[in-house]
């Protein structure tokens, strides 16, 4: 039995309405940062932070302690809250910071509710393209508040046209030395596209690509990913993940249950 299924339908309505909620209110947050503008700084790793991811996460964060007190909250920019609650918020204010700071639209903000350790919800939100993709347990997946339902791929059919887009070859090599793999999925897919933030997730999950690959991300980068695909009718896998000095990191499949399959088999060999 999924643990899930021990939750109240009512309590996962209210649980979703308020992450909607707070995902418009951390999008108008975003959009007002963008218009007066913010600091940019790099972290140790080199990547990019800036002050609008950090008063989002501070926000958001305010939000939820307001509403849910005996809720954990996990971000990527502040220590855990309440580590030991059943529930924890899981978030990224802006995923795909490098993005934002150059005005490129695909970034977004990824905020999750788990429950032990399974994703009960989750909001993936792209304030500059108006998109928002989001879903609960139950409740299914919809796209700016309409419903998607993804429809497989001919199983039979491998030819390798189907739309595959991956994170970039630099993610697969940061951490460790996959980039054999990288490789060898651009050569069955020579047709790929490259997105380095949750705008692939979002892509998979509303079936604009067949599938997606993201590699090397902490539990913040795919947090929602997984209830967006699956409440669609589509598929989610972990593919590797390893520890790291700044935390356990994930390689992630995502997409129609056939292309994902498919794509598993490379890994798999």
């Amino acid at each position: 039995m999924d643990i899930r299924s021990e939750i109240p339908a009512r309590d996962i309505e209210r649980f979703f309405s308020k992450a909607l909620e707070f995902s418009a209110s951390a999008r108008s947050l975003i959009l007002s940062q963008l218009a007066v503008g913010f600091e940019v700084k790099r972290k140790a790793d080199k990547s990019f932070v800036t002050s609008a991811d950090l008063r989002v996460e501070e926000y958001l964060r305010e939000l939820i302690r307001r509403q849910f007190t005996g809720h954990g909250v996990i971000g990527e920019e502040f220590p855990p809250s309440n580590p030991g609650a059943a529930f924890q918020w899981v978030m990224d204010p802006i995923d795909g910071t490098e993005d934002f700071v150059h005005h490129v639209s695909t970034f977004g903000s990824i905020l999750a509710l788990h429950y032990r350790g399974l994703p009960l919800l989750g909001v993936i939100d792209h304030p500059a393209l108006d998109l928002r993709v989001s879903a609960a347990f139950g409740l299914g997946t919809r796209k700016n508040g309409e419903r998607v339902i993804l429809t497989d791929l001919d199983p039979t059919a491998i030819d390798g046209s189907e739309r595959v887009t991956l994170s970039a070859r630099a993610n697969f090599i940061k951490h460790r030395d996959d980039g054999a793999l990288f490789d060898a999925v651009v050569r069955a897919h020579p047709n790929h596209r490259i997105y380095r933030s949750c705008y692939a997730h979002s892509l998979a999950a509303i079936g604009a690509v067949d599938a997606a690959i993201d590699y090397g991300e902490a539990i913040w980068d795919i947090a929602a990913s997984q209830i967006l695909l699956e409440e669609a009718g589509g598929k989610f896998t972990i593919v590797r993940e390893w520890d790291t000095a700044a935390g356990r990191l994930y390689g992630v499949m995502m997409g129609k249950p056939a292309a994902v399959d498919r794509l598993a088999r490379i890994f798999n060999q």
